[in-house]
């Protein structure tokens, strides 16, 4: 379908890039420390923030991102269509997620000698038939239920939380018009929602009851579907797309930006800790951030470099294919790791080097072919290719 109109917003592909790399950083060090090894867990940056953080950025962009489409989609055809929506989702996520399962199931078990945690094994793997259940339906964040992963695949936690997210977003945008109601109840019903449950557990109910245990499970889920932080990009890209001048003449000023800027990325790289609603304090300043990149012509830094931008444009591929390539680096240098300096050296490089390498590849001899299909799909091209 040829398409008449076009949407780019230059720099969020860097910030895609940030939130990719942080989240590799992290998970670095987490399995160093799942192995036992020396670690940087103990420091702020790793404790407190690091890659979950980066993990928010990606909700943030997509909710950005994918509710602007929407509404200029809305616009232009006086409505969406929810079919070629889900189409254009599916040929974008759908692919490499399940390439990855099949790997991680299948192959990298064979490959991997070391014990990593949740290992599958052929002996058993029927027995697990709720793990396949929920990995297959694209609903690996049900594990909070007590459900067991898939070693290699408890990141792809996320990826479930948009994928339900997108169940019901492009019905909200196609029915309801005052768009700002349901996005601030989106946002504080799921960031209140772990801190009630909480409270209910501790004034109602026994430790040891059943109910007790549900509602256990119920806020670890709250607590990392974050369709808040997705709902809050949503937010902005509504205020800039309805053009809220007064909201917008206020997100643009020089002193906000820099706020935004000290406060977000500062915090985020000191490591500075929000004992509570973290996520949200943080998703508040990275949405101010991304609508300044997107589409304020005076923003006092830009995230548009080349090396930045093709970074970005691999990101998906090199969030869903770093941990297990971790694990593979891990499993070849490990006889080295008593000289530490050059076993980080080696596992920093070789994961770093080797994913981004993957991550190439999967993109350009892969993914590359479903995007070309997807634009059969598209009415609003969106330069930001990950979208």
């Amino acid at each position: 379908m040829k398409k008449e109109f076009s949407v780019y917003f230059k720099g969020l592909d860097g910030l895609r890039a940030i939130g990719a790399l942080s989240v590799v950083f992290g998970h670095i060090e987490l399995l160093k420390s799942d192995f036992s090894l020396p670690n940087l867990l103990h420091l702020p940056f790793y404790k407190y923030t690091s890659g979950h953080l980066g993990v928010i950025l990606f909700f943030v962009l997509s909710g950005f991102l994918i509710t602007y489409l929407l509404l200029v989609e809305k616009e232009k055809f006086k409505t969406i269509s929810i079919k070629r929506f889900y189409f254009r989702r599916i040929l974008r996520i759908w692919p490499i997620y399940y390439l990855i399962l099949i790997l991680l199931i299948f192959v990298f078990p064979y490959i991997i000698q070391l014990p990593y945690n949740s290992k599958p094994e052929f002996t058993g793997l029927l027995d697990n038939y709720p793990t396949l259940i929920i990995f297959f339906l694209m609903a690996p964040n049900f594990m909070a239920f007590g459900i067991p992963g898939i070693g290699g695949g408890f990141h792809l936690s996320s990826i479930g939380t948009e994928e339900q997210f997108y169940m019901f977003w492009p019905w909200l945008i196609k029915w309801v018009e005052n768009l700002l109601i349901p996005l601030f109840l989106i946002f504080i019903v799921f960031a209140l929602a772990p801190n009630l449950l909480d409270y209910l557990n501790n004034n109602f109910f026994e430790k040891k009851s059943t109910t007790y245990q549900f509602i256990q499970q119920l806020r670890i889920f709250t607590e990392y579907f974050k369709i808040d932080c997705m709902a809050l990009g949503g937010v902005f890209a509504f205020f800039y797309f309805k053009k809220k001048n007064k909201i917008l003449n206020f997100l643009f000023l020089r002193n906000t930006q820099i706020i935004s800027i000290l406060v977000g990325v500062g915090f985020w790289l000191f490591g500075i800790n929000i004992p509570i609603f973290r996520d949200e304090f943080f998703a508040l300043f990275f949405a101010v951030i991304i609508l300044n990149t997107a589409v304020n012509p005076n923003k006092i830094i830009s995230f548009d470099y080349k090396w930045l931008n093709y970074i970005g444009k691999i990101s998906y591929g090199i969030y869903v294919y770093h941990w297990i390539i971790i694990l593979f680096v891990m499993n070849i240098i490990i006889q080295v790791k008593e000289n530490l300096f050059l076993f980080n050296i080696l596992l920093y490089a070789g994961s770093i080097s080797l994913t981004i390498l993957i991550a190439h590849f999967s993109f350009f001899k892969f993914e590359r072919y479903f995007l070309k299909f997807k634009d059969r799909f598209t009415q609003i091209n969106s330069k930001s290719i990950n979208q």
